[in-house]
């Protein structure tokens, strides 16, 4: 029988340390060709809500190193206020004021349905394997010091990943919002035993730092190329809240998947849409050579370089999300909670049908 796995199974199942090496093996699947997945699409309308839209992004991949058919479904509602100088990108709760995600995985030999899985630790957890080895390859060997410009869910996530590849020492970490940044410095404090500090300006976060990195729900760029000193890394999470001069000032740039370039997937809405909708694409168009890129894929697989030497300033975009990252997490969720018998079992023997 299928079974639900929840956020706290997820989180029990999935160490950050074991994220890494699911991320590792799926990305190297994919420059093998011997794994696959789809970019995410995402198609729009407006809701009764004026300025609401409703927003399905799926995504899917298969990753036979993990036995696993896995699709991502996100069912959001979205804004996109424009807060100071910068347009933010934010979900807006259903009525019961949660949110709905979900990630369903089914078994390669089969196509039978193996699980149904809460969807907010496996995407933590997608981030931390994927930044977590993106850094293994790109920052210097020595990196202990880190710079964050965002202070929500998944830059804890790309945190905890770092520190599962590097020594990490101290954070430093800047959000518009005073007490956002006092409470990620707080959990880092508590939940990784770093020396962390909450900062007033994003400058200051970038200084004496290895490591910088942008993760913000803003679609105008916050970080920009200057920032960047000889021997850093820059890890972005989206590619959309940075400027074009960081991939002219990097001496290395690596991608998540070169087809994503930086529109996040397709994007589908009505023609009437199309207009009021520009500004949330805008900043996917960057006039950046996205075909001159490695992926990060090939670098784990030996078919591009890592990092070169200690003065270098190398770049990991995560300009896309991809289904294959969902299938491989989904599946090794799935098969520890098969020896560990955790997950709730139910029925769907009502859902299949004579006649396809």
């Amino acid at each position: 029988m299928p079974i639900l796995l929840t956020n706290s199974d997820v989180r029990e199942l999935i160490s950050p340390a074991t994220a890494v090496e699911v991320m590792r093996e799926t990305y190297r699947g994919l420059a093998a060709g011997t794994a696959v997945t789809r970019t995410r699409s995402q198609t729009f309308a407006e809701t009764t809500e004026p300025g609401t839209f409703v927003e399905l992004r799926t995504m899917d991949g298969i990753v036979p190193a993990f036995g696993s058919v896995g699709m991502r479904i996100l069912p959001d509602l979205h804004r996109w206020p424009r807060i100071g100088d910068n347009r933010r990108y934010d979900k807006v709760p259903k009525k019961n004021g949660r949110f709905l995600a979900f990630d369903l995985v089914f078994d390669l030999d089969t196509a039978d349905l193996q699980a149904v899985v809460q969807d907010a630790c496996l995407q933590k957890l997608r981030i931390a394997g994927t930044h977590g080895v993106a850094a293994e390859y790109l920052a210097r060997a020595d990196a202990s010091r880190v710079g964050v410009i965002g202070s929500g869910w998944l830059a804890e996530g790309v945190l905890m990943g770092l520190g599962v590849v590097r020594e990490l020492e101290s954070v430093k970490v800047f959000s518009p919002t005073p007490a956002n940044r006092e409470r990620f410095a707080e959990n880092a404090r508590q939940s990784l035993r770093l020396d962390a500090m909450a900062v007033d300006d994003p400058v200051a976060a970038t200084l004496d730092v290895d490591i910088i990195v942008v993760c913000t729900n803003t679609i105008d760029p916050v970080f920009f190329g200057e920032w960047l000193g000889p021997g850093v890394h820059l890890d972005s999470i989206s590619g959309r809240d940075i400027d074009e001069g960081c991939f002219a000032r990097a001496d290395y740039t690596v991608l998540s998947m070169r087809e994503g370039r930086c529109n996040e997937g397709l994007n589908f809405a009505p023609p009437v849409l199309r207009e009021t909708l520009a500004p949330r694409f805008a900043p996917f168009e960057k006039n950046v050579p996205w075909d001159d890129y490695a992926e990060l894929g090939e670098v784990i697989a030996g078919q591009a370089r890592s990092r070169d030497n200690d003065r270098e300033i190398t770049f990991f975009c995560n300009n896309v999300g991809f289904g294959a990252q969902f299938a491989a997490l989904g599946g090794k969720a799935v098969a520890l909670a098969r020896e560990r018998g955790l997950g709730k079992e139910f029925s769907i023997d009502d859902w299949y049908e004579d006649e396809r």
